[in-house]
């Protein structure tokens, strides 16, 4: 792990369980060279983002835990923004007014429904149909022109959902779609402990990234402290099986890559 970049936590002020200072003190006992927060911001009213009125205070704390941690490690500051159409405007107006290092975009919604927490609509439609309408919304979210990287790509499988179908094609199609607009895709570990127990996106969907020269950074999701780089060593091996040898990094939404 020693070098690597964790670019996906949660603290106490979404719906993480601890505070930015005991994630840090994790990933520096790790080895990790960089680490990104990215609380939830969310346009609709759920207790799991943080209130808009409290983006100073994150971005206060952030900045003075990258200066008592400069020397330490390389604290970027990030946000998971929920991508919902037809808001565009107000979601560039929240990202332009807060000094990102980079910005996740991803899709936990298909209209008011919350396909992450909430099963009681699975089976209302065909899989082949959820997946349709799940990566339609990926596609506009990459259009957008408003995200670095899309989260959790095939999240819809959390629930070990999967199309009845072959869908390659739609996940092609996507992922042209994320390769010319230069969109970064996650490796979130944190799919491993969930019901899928499989990375997202899957080492399947991973290959097809390398194929389309898809540029790919790494995360754990992180909710706990503990979360920190878990199942990294397996992420690693299964990057470099594919043939990635560097991951992205950013600062001030610029990237470089890092050697794996």
């Amino acid at each position: 792990m020693i070098g690597l970049v964790d670019y996906h936590m949660h603290t106490v002020l979404s719906d993480g369980k601890d505070s930015y200072e005991e994630m840090i003190k994790v990933a520096i006992e790790k080895g990790l060279a960089e680490i990104g927060f990215t609380d939830h911001v969310c346009l609709k009213p759920v207790d799991w983002a943080i209130n808009l009125v409290d983006i100073p205070v994150m971005t206060a704390q952030i900045t003075d835990l990258q200066e008592k941690y400069k020397s330490r490690i390389h604290i970027r500051y990030g946000i998971e923004v929920d991508y919902f159409p037809g808001y565009e405007p107000e979601i560039k107006d929240i990202i332009a007014s807060i000094p990102l290092d980079y910005v996740i975009g991803s899709v936990h919604f298909i209209g008011d429904w919350n396909f992450d927490t909430d099963k009681s609509l699975y089976g209302k439609w065909s899989n082949d149909h959820l997946y349709g309408m799940y990566f339609d919304l990926i596609q506009q979210a990459v259009r957008s022109n408003l995200f670095d990287v899309i989260g959790h790509l095939d999240i819809i499988k959390k629930f070990r959902v999967y199309p009845e179908t072959n869908q390659d094609k739609l996940i092609e199609d996507t992922l042209k779609l994320i390769q010319q607009n230069n969109v970064v895709v996650e490796l979130n570990t944190g799919g491993i402990d969930r019901p899928c127990a499989e990375m997202t996106p899957s080492p399947k969907i991973l290959e097809m990234c390398h194929k389309h020269n898809i540029p790919v950074t790494l995360s754990s999701d992180a909710h706990r402290a503990i979360h920190v780089a878990r199942h990294y060593e397996t992420a690693v091996d299964v990057l470099q099986r594919i043939g990635y040898t560097d991951i992205v990094a950013f600062q001030k939404r610029e990237r470089r890559m890092v050697r794996l």
